[in-house]
C-alpha cells in the first residue's frame, strides 16, 4: 500500500483511505489504518512520540505504527509513503513495550520539568556551574581558537 500525503491547517472531519493528513500547527499525522479496517490512526508528533521525516517528496514516520488498541492490532512502518508490514506482536510484548514507552516518557518529562525548575530558579538562586566539556581533537581542529 502507498499513502499520499496532504499538509493541512486542520484535520478534516472525514478521513479518506490512503491519505496521510499532516497538521504541523497541531503536531499530528492522521490516517486510516493501513490494514483497511477503517480505524483512524493518530500519530502525535512529540519529543516522546512519533517523528516525521519529509524529504520534499514523501513522508516517513518513526517509530512503527502499532495499532494495539484496535481489533486488527496491525503493525507497520510508513517509509517514503509506503507501508512496510511488521511482525504481529503478542499481547505480552505489547504490554512490555508500552511499559517501557511509559517509563521513557515519564523520565523525559521529569528531566524536562527539572530543567525548567532550574531555569526558573537561576535568577534567584546560585546554581553550581557544570564543568566545561573538554573538546575532542576534531573539535579543536574545526573550531581552533
Amino acid at each position: 500500500m502507498r499513502f499520499q500525503h496532504k499538509f493541512v491547517d486542520f484535520i478534516p472531519n472525514t478521513i479518506e483511505e490512503g491519505i496521510l493528513y499532516i497538521s504541523l500547527d497541531y503536531g499530528t499525522v492522521i490516517h486510516k489504518c493501513a490494514c483497511g479496517c477503517g480505524s483512524e490512526v493518530n500519530t502525535p508528533l512529540t519529543p516522546t512520540g512519533w517523528k516525521m521525516i519529509y524529504n520534499g517528496e514523501a513522508i516517513s514516520l518513526k517509530p512503527s505504527v502499532g495499532n494495539w488498541s484496535f481489533d486488527c492490532k496491525s503493525h507497520y512502518w510508513i517509509t517514503n509513503n509506503e507501508v512496510e508490514w511488521s511482525l504481529k506482536w503478542s499481547d505480552e510484548t505489547i504490554h512490555e513495550v508500552r511499559a517501557v514507552e511509559d517509563s521513557e516518557r515519564e523520565e523525559y518529562y521529569r528531566n524536562k520539568d527539572s530543567q525548567n525548575l532550574e531555569e526558573g530558579l537561576s535568577d534567584s538562586v546560585e546554581l553550581p556551574k557544570p564543568e566545561p566539556k573538554k573538546k575532542s581533537w576534531f573539535q579543536k581542529l574545526l573550531f581552533w581558537e
